[in-house]
């Protein structure tokens, strides 16, 4: 479209898009449709091209918005990607993101295997509750089998004790 550069004496069907600012693929749907001319092709290769005449159809029909076939056709316009975008005169501060919660890995595996044994609802702080009552003095030197099970006892311990006093 631009009337300072001369026209080629032919150019692909990509390049001719790019001349109308579209992409190919809207390029070609309208070539389907007839609003841009058929492009020539090549006859050993049988690649398409547009020689002059065909360019200057096309960006004349860029530039009226009335197909080769007659029928009217809108355009959306072009980004204008050559403006700078503005200034910003402040600072911009990153921004942070709220620290996410560490999960406790035996609290972790301990859900995973009481879920396994059927006890799918039970929140941190019970689970918690529930393993120091199993073992006040600490469990660092107690195997992960062992650990589950007495938790699972402990669990199961007080449910039938809340179901009896309930």
């Amino acid at each position: 479209m631009n009337k300072q550069q001369p026209l080629k004496e032919i150019v692909s069907v990509t390049e001719m898009a790019r001349m109308c600012r579209l992409s190919r693929a809207r390029f070609y749907q309208l070539v389907k449709e007839g609003i841009f001319p058929n492009p020539s092709r090549n006859i050993q290769t049988k690649r398409p091209f547009f020689d002059k005449s065909q360019q200057e159809q096309c960006l004349l029909v860029r530039k009226i918005n009335k197909g080769a076939n007659g029928k009217c056709v809108i355009f959306y316009g072009c980004r204008l990607e050559a403006l700078p975008s503005p200034k910003r005169n402040r600072k911009q501060l990153p921004i942070s993101k709220p620290p996410k919660a560490r999960q406790d890995p035996v609290i972790t595996e301990l859900r995973h295997g009481l879920a396994q044994l059927g006890i799918a609802n039970i929140n941190d702080a019970d689970l918690r509750k529930a393993l120091t009552q199993a073992y006040p003095e600490g469990h660092r030197d107690v195997e992960k089998s062992e650990l589950l099970m007495t938790v699972f006892g402990e669990l199961q311990r007080r449910n039938s004790a809340d179901k009896l006093s309930g």
